[in-house]
């Protein structure tokens, strides 16, 4: 196991050059929210435009959809139909998978909620996409029965469990996970094929090919609602923009980590935000001239 470092997040980040333009940056297809988590939605959109992504779509019921673009004017948006409860409803699989044939990246599972037709959704997608994906979230509940159907699929793709996500996937428990956070890493990507970000205090980056990362930034302000959703994003959106699984999962969590430090010192581990971070986040790349 090695740690992720700031020389390894800097060579690894995409060179942006004078004659780039936003499609040199990657598009990303984000499935989130809900009438009870729009700020989920929110959240990992503003995570994927502030890590460089060229294009963010959010899809997403039109409630959701419209209060995300009031603070989020730079994304685009694909409204979709919505079931009695806010949540999306299975109808929005093929225009979702019709989008998805434009973009370079999908990321699925902000606050999306649970239902039988997310089910049947999050697994269409799992299926059906040819493009590198990260669940997260919802999405990885939804998976819980069955998480060796992502070894069938033939892109890249990220999983980002909290520990309690992490013991449903392996039907184990949080403190079976907890007290061998690096076996219970291991095994998931294994087992799945995945690349695993296992969240909590010295989040774990492993891959099914034995490769493990320990990411040391990050602290106790990260200890809330929302959090994960940023991260979500940062991770999607790197994976947008052309870089491995492995790779983006160890940039997303070092500079997510990394501005959590800087919101901390600027506003206290007690009262700083998520949504805070990004400032944060533009400040240690204006601090490294990026």
């Amino acid at each position: 196991m090695q740690d992720c470092t700031e020389e390894l997040v800097l060579s690894l980040l995409p060179h942006r050059g004078g004659n780039a333009h936003k499609g040199t940056f990657g598009r990303l297809l984000l499935v989130a929210g809900c009438g009870r988590y729009r700020g989920a939605a929110q959240l990992a959109a503003s995570g994927a435009l502030r890590i460089g992504t060229g294009i963010v779509t959010l899809a997403a019921t039109e409630p959701v959809a419209a209060a995300c673009a009031a603070a989020l004017p730079e994304a685009t948006y694909l409204p979709l139909p919505a079931d009695a409860e806010g949540q999306l409803d299975l109808r929005a699989l093929a225009p979702l998978l019709a989008q998805a044939g434009s973009v370079t990246a999908v990321a699925a599972g902000c606050g999306l909620g649970q239902s039988e037709a997310l089910r049947s959704l999050v697994r269409g997608l799992a299926a059906q996409l040819t493009q590198p994906l990260l669940l997260d979230a919802d999405a990885l509940n939804l998976l819980a029965d069955d998480p060796a159907l992502l070894c069938a699929r033939p892109a890249a793709t990220v999983l980002t469990p909290h520990p309690g996500e992490a013991a449903r996937l392996l039907a184990s428990t949080v403190a079976a996970v907890q007290a061998d956070r690096i076996g219970a890493a291991c095994e998931l990507a294994s087992r799945t094929g995945c690349v695993v970000v296992l969240k909590g205090h010295g989040t774990l980056v492993a891959a099914p090919d034995g490769r493990l990362l320990h990411n040391p930034t990050g602290g106790p302000g990260l200890a809330r609602g929302g959090s994960g959703d940023l991260l979500a994003g940062m991770i999607a959106g790197l994976m947008a923009q052309g870089l491995s699984a492995f790779d983006a999962a160890a940039c997303g969590v070092f500079l997510h980590g990394a501005a959590a430090d800087l919101c901390a010192r600027r506003r206290g581990a007690v009262s700083m935000l998520p949504h805070e971070l990004v400032d944060d986040l533009c400040g240690w790349f204006a601090a490294r001239g990026l």
